[in-house]
């Protein structure tokens, strides 16, 4: 199965790049750089820099050993530029199956027209439960960990809302802090991706529409808080007992 991968630069996303390229024929990757929502924030706040420094080291921990991305065709953008025309002609080019989708800005239409229900995106948060920016740190400020988990579905014109081929939740240890939690999901969806993908092309699992319910929130980037980030530190800083 030939595949593209459009994903961001990071260590969990370098990881995604090889996981794929493990388990389909990739044939080309698109790599751009993460918008940082959260800049304002940092700026006013030592303890948020301060979670944003151990937000890297954790992921460290947990994606070190893919420091690069895998062996293909690699195209690297500016922040924003996933939707120019060279990208999407030099994908074209590559003529995949797939497209498989993590971490990058929303995709336009043309991207939609051309691999109509061949997009497969990876949604850091349990859909239609959680949606918007910090989805998987929401359930922890919400003590809802029953609705933490990663989602992976089709690409739709609707942001995160397209249908599910699958969810990931969390396996929880004893000890395990918040960073060390959203990091196991995170692997723990990505390890499952290609899985999901292979039966969704062989028609061995159906997608299932996505239907919003009283559960359903979107959050913005300025709810993330000081205020809420101690809370949810306060509780889960320092591992479970």
């Amino acid at each position: 199965m030939k595949a593209v991968v459009l994903t961001s630069n990071s260590l969990r996303h370098r990881y995604f790049a090889n996981v794929i390229s493990e388990n389909f024929e990739l044939v080309g990757l698109v790599a751009e750089p993460k918008f940082d929502y959260f800049s304002f924030q940092q700026q006013k706040s030592l303890l948020v820099q301060e979670h944003f420094r151990r937000l890297e080291r954790y992921e460290r921990k947990y994606f070190g050993s893919y420091g690069g991305f895998p062996q293909c065709p690699l195209m690297e953008v500016a922040v924003k530029q996933i939707n120019d025309e060279q990208v999407i002609r030099w994908i074209q080019q590559k003529n995949p199956q797939y497209v498989f989708l993590f971490g990058t800005g929303i995709l336009n239409d043309k991207w939609l027209a051309l691999y109509s229900d061949k997009i497969i995106n990876l949604h850091l948060g349990l859909s239609p439960d959680y949606k918007g920016t910090a989805t998987l740190f929401w359930p922890f400020a919400n003590d809802d960990l029953r609705h933490l988990g990663v989602t992976i579905h089709i690409a739709t014109g609707q942001v995160d809302a397209g249908a599910i081929l699958g969810q990931i939740k969390p396996d929880i240890d004893i000890g395990d802090n918040y960073y060390d939690i959203t990091n196991k999901i995170i692997r723990k969806a990505i390890d499952h991706f290609p899985r999901l993908v292979r039966a969704y092309d062989q028609a061995a699992i159906v997608p299932v529409p996505q239907k919003p319910g009283a559960h359903s929130r979107t959050y913005r980037k300025d709810q993330f808080t000081e205020e809420v980030l101690q809370k949810v530190l306060n509780k889960y800083g320092n591992g479970l007992k």
